[in-house]
């Protein structure tokens, strides 16, 4: 055996060296780890975009836990992940996993931030009193209140909220029902409530309402019994801000409506303030139906659409004066107040999460024209999402966050190549009218390209929120947002710029226009067969696994992109194999669901929770009503009893009038509206009221050798947004 030194030339005549010599596959090992050795090294230089990706693997494992981890545990985590990813901060694999924790320890200690005693069970008579926070004006009568609780008379020791969450209908002054205005933030009302839990997930590993309320550090939703009555007393400084906002919202849904009527008043109201509450459901229908109705979400296309209208007109207007131009940076001068003009835009709006970190991402994007960098890339995007992360960890599982955060991403790669691509065309010599036609026909294959890329990768949350995809919104898209760039936010903020001198007419009539064309193109797509399209939800592993394709894809400038491949194998190998539950408990048993020979979900009845029976259906892909799907053939019901044959299995539903009866079918499943007590059991399962009381809504799935029973409880794990149930306390 030849020994050859390792600086000798003919070293690389050794056999199964890579010289072309001998066999190829044999050097595979040695390329393959030189290849992935060079990728790494070039994502490496781009370890700031990849940061909010393992800030939220971080956020998403805190929230996948079933049990809570310790406070000074989580303290001196995040003290050890911050001190190494500064003492390391060269060495990629301790970021990485130093980001991870922090994400983790930083979602951890926002729980305990806004944690809030959780009221465990129904409680009515409470006299309530408290400041309002925030106001959702559901129609003209209906109105939802956040309120800071003052006083919570006839609640369980330990358990009144910090926060709670009431509805009522009906105005009142003093205490006698008349037409005046609704109360304002700040405002200290009080009135007799009906308190109730947190809402539960409809069904296990359903959205969980309740968790994202107790992040608002809500503890208890209910109802006043009456309006309630405002008293009067000095607006506390805190909320004195959002109060002004919140008039000066009202005085310009006013004016709008004075301008433009109807429904189509309501759009050009939710475009400017936000208030949804006036428009047509059929008119929302429309815009789901045709994939239009992001249109009406204040977010990222909203606040660019008015920052950047506001940054070409402060700089045109700065432009006239040829000394200004020549002389002083105008460019930045305008950046500067478009951020002025989106901050301005944000608190009118006051839409919640999705608006402040639509005006982060603006703000960041102005920052960078400030400090002479491109505004679009996705080191903006990270930055942008890194602050939104580290303020509101909770905002990694919203679908805004998601949606806004894929699509933004794919955008800001896809202008990152384009741009480049254009660079390329613009250096091609031809005449004038050659170049003209040119730009023209890349103006609108970017549009297109843009809204197909926006849809198809914010598609990903939606698929998994909610089970409906718009499949012609690229064409919608297309038609509609010029439009909307052009006639409608840009004579938005015209109008509103207008209003304190009366001259918000003509701007709001071109607006009109402009909608009433939009809402023309979004009629017509609605028609198209399968427009709105409903698909069964994606599950958490499968949506997961599509946005790492996504991530893949776009954020990775070497060969690592080819992760992609085996990541969508993956996904696609995971959404085959997931199963639908084959039988559905509501939380009360008010009502049971299951899946007949052909795959579709038929209800026991139409009446009962139509809620969770709606929500059932749509995370098994059917847009059916309720009441639609439970005229479909399975249940054989009677004044006591409703039984059906489930894949080759009896299940028989005892109701409510059954109890005195209390009679005992033989099933090989036994469900039953009142406490069974055990005397009567099924051979594979049996669910009654006590247990939906304890454990939650259940889903039934038979298997060979029997059934798995999931319940909402299980899934949720002891968490601080998880109350346990207690029996009502007894009246005195």
């Amino acid at each position: 055996m030849a020994v050859v030194e390792a600086d000798s030339t003919e070293a690389h005549s050794v056999k199964g060296a890579d010289d072309g010599s001998g066999p190829r596959w044999t050097g595979w090992p040695a390329r393959m780890g030189s290849a992935i050795a060079t990728a790494l090294a070039r994502e490496n230089s781009r370890l700031t975009i990849w940061s909010p990706v393992f800030l939220v693997i971080g956020i998403w494992t805190y929230f996948g836990l079933s049990t809570e981890p310790g406070l000074r545990v989580i303290s001196a985590l995040l003290a050890v992940s911050v001190f190494l990813l500064w003492q390391f901060r060269r060495t990629t694999a301790v970021v990485v996993l130093a980001l991870v924790a922090i994400g983790f320890s930083l979602a951890s200690l926002r729980s305990a931030w806004v944690a809030t005693p959780l009221l465990r069970s129904y409680t009515p008579g409470v006299e309530l009193t408290g400041l309002v926070v925030d106001i959702d004006q559901r129609s003209a009568r209906r109105h939802i209140l956040t309120l800071d609780v003052v006083k919570a008379g006839g609640v369980v020791a330990g358990e009144t909220p910090v926060r709670v969450r009431v509805q009522f209908t009906g105005l009142a002054n003093g205490l006698a029902l008349g037409p005046v205005n609704p109360p304002q933030i700040g405002d200290l009302v009080s009135g007799t409530a009906i308190l109730t839990p947190l809402p539960i997930p409809v069904s296990p590993g359903a959205f969980d309402f309740g968790r994202s309320l107790y992040f608002e550090s809500v503890g208890a939703t209910g109802r006043f019994t009456v309006p309630p009555v405002v008293t009067g007393q000095d607006v506390p400084y805190r909320y004195q801000v959002r109060r002004a906002f919140h008039r000066l919202r009202r005085a310009i849904g006013e004016r709008v409506h004075g301008v433009i009527e109807g429904p189509t008043g309501s759009f050009a109201d939710a475009l400017i303030t936000g208030e949804r509450a006036q428009i047509p459901k059929a008119m929302n229908d429309s815009l789901r139906a045709s994939g239009l109705f992001h249109i009406l979400s204040i977010s990222g296309l909203h606040m660019a659409l008015v920052a950047g209208s506001a940054f070409w007109i402060i700089r045109a207007l700065l432009a006239l004066s040829p000394r200004l131009a020549l002389d002083w940076p105008i460019k930045k001068w305008a950046a500067a107040g478009a951020v002025v003009v989106g901050l301005f835009y944000m608190l009118l709006a006051d839409s919640g999460a999705a608006t402040e970190r639509s005006f982060i991402m603006i703000a960041v994007m102005f920052f960078a024209v400030l400090v002479d960098r491109p505004a679009i890339s996705l080191h903006n995007l990270a930055i942008a999402a890194l602050i939104v992360l580290v303020l509101e960890p909770e905002q990694a599982v919203s679908a805004s966050f998601q949606m806004s955060f894929l699509a933004v991403m794919g955008l800001a790669s896809f202008f990152e190549w384009w741009n480049r691509r254009v660079d390329i065309e613009q250096q091609v010599a031809g005449p004038l009218w050659v170049r003209w036609v040119r730009k023209g026909i890349l103006f609108v294959l970017a549009s297109a390209i843009t809204s197909l890329i926006a849809g198809s990768l914010s598609g990903i949350a939606a698929a998994h929120h909610f089970g409906r995809i718009a499949p012609y919104g690229v064409v919608a898209n297309a038609l509609a947002l010029p439009i909307v760039s052009v006639a409608v936010m840009p004579m938005a903020l015209l109008a509103t710029v207008l209003m304190p001198f009366g001259l918000e007419k003509l701007p709001l009539l071109v607006m009109e226009r402009g909608l009433n064309v939009v809402m023309a193109i979004s009629d017509w797509v609605s028609t198209w067969p399968h427009a709105g399209l409903a698909l069964p939800l994606l599950s958490p592993a499968v949506a997961v696994t599509l946005s790492f394709v996504a991530a893949f894809v776009c954020m990775s400038a070497s060969s690592l992109r080819w992760l992609a491949v085996p990541a969508a194998c993956v996904a696609a190998w995971l959404a085959a194999t997931d199963g639908t539950p084959d039988i559905f408990v509501e939380e009360r048993a008010k009502v049971v669901a299951a899946v007949a020979a052909d795959g579709l979900l038929v209800p026991s009845s139409a009446k009962g929770s139509r809620f969770a029976v709606s929500k059932w259906l749509a995370e098994v892909g059917q847009a059916e009503t309720p009441a639609q799907a439970a005229k479909r053939a399975l249940w054989l019901c009677d004044a006591k009893l409703c039984s059906a044959v489930v894949a080759g299995r009896k299940v028989a539903y005892l109701k409510e009038t059954a109890e005195l009866a209390k009679p005992c079918p033989a099933a090989d499943v036994v469900i039953a509206q009142y406490p069974l007590r055990r005397k009567c059991k099924g051979k594979l399962a049996t669910i009654d009221r006590f247990d939906v009381w304890r454990k939650g809504a259940h889903t039934i799935t038979f298997t060979d050798d029997g059934v798995l029973i999931a319940t909402v409880r299980e899934t949720q794990g002891v968490r601080p947004w998880v109350f346990q149930p207690r029996a009502r306390a007894k009246a005195p």
